[in-house]
């Protein structure tokens, strides 16, 4: 089919740094994620974390990410 219009459109969506930090915390409660007991937090000593995989700016290939499952906690760390 061809277009009418050849426009190509580009939405650019900028998160402030405390938005990123509230959307970590809730990973912790995310039933999705998978959990390890096979790490330590560095903060609380807690033994359960939620796990994942993202990219991170200016690196290559995928970093893993942790999130300490203690409410009161929240620590974030990667490997």
């Amino acid at each position: 089919e061809v277009a009418d219009n050849f426009c190509v459109y580009r939405n650019v969506i900028h998160h402030s740094v405390a938005e990123r930090t509230q959307v970590l915390q809730y990973v912790a409660a995310d039933p999705t994620l998978p959990r390890t007991k096979s790490v330590r937090c560095a903060q609380c000593g807690h033994g359960e974390a939620v796990f994942f995989q993202a990219t991170v700016r200016g690196e290559e290939g995928m970093t893993l990410f942790f999130v300490c499952c203690n409410p009161n906690c929240g620590h974030r760390w990667r490997d």
